[in-house]
């Protein structure tokens, strides 16, 4: 198995992104499954318990391969992270076009039962999970 954690918002071009993923491929064995946890588009326009995107309105209009900016307010460290915003359907071309396969989307969000004041976390996925494997 591969864990990929957010490594590809920060990618700066989907060509980066179709070159790694091509090398992340290679490595996975027949049987193996690539997990991949990366930020959904609507994380950069909305406000989250943890996120901040509210000084950034052009986030809004951001398209898949844009840059985005987003305040992180669970760390000391109040300065903008910045990210490449990358759609749903280019995801699917670079998974197809690196001869992977998704085999599960998930798009998991709070339930509202948690001891959290969530803001967007009960209405709108911040992260997507794709679970990934070899194309036959």
């Amino acid at each position: 198995m591969i864990l990929s954690a957010f490594t590809f918002d920060n990618m700066p071009t989907l060509e980066h992104r179709a070159r790694a993923l091509v090398g992340l491929r290679n490595l996975l064995s027949e049987a193996g499954r690539i997990v991949s946890i990366v930020s959904s588009p609507e994380i950069y326009v909305h406000e989250w318990a943890s996120f901040s995107t509210r000084d950034y309105p052009e986030n809004a209009e951001a398209r898949s391969g844009g840059r985005v900016r987003i305040v992180m307010l669970d760390v000391p460290d109040r300065r903008p992270v910045e990210d490449v915003v990358c759609t749903h359907e280019d995801y699917e071309t670079l998974y197809s076009g690196a001869g992977l396969c998704m085999l599960e989307v998930l798009r998991p969000m709070a339930t509202g039962r948690e001891p959290i004041e969530w803001k967007s976390e009960t209405e709108v996925a911040p992260w997507v999970v794709y679970v990934l494997a070899r194309r036959a």
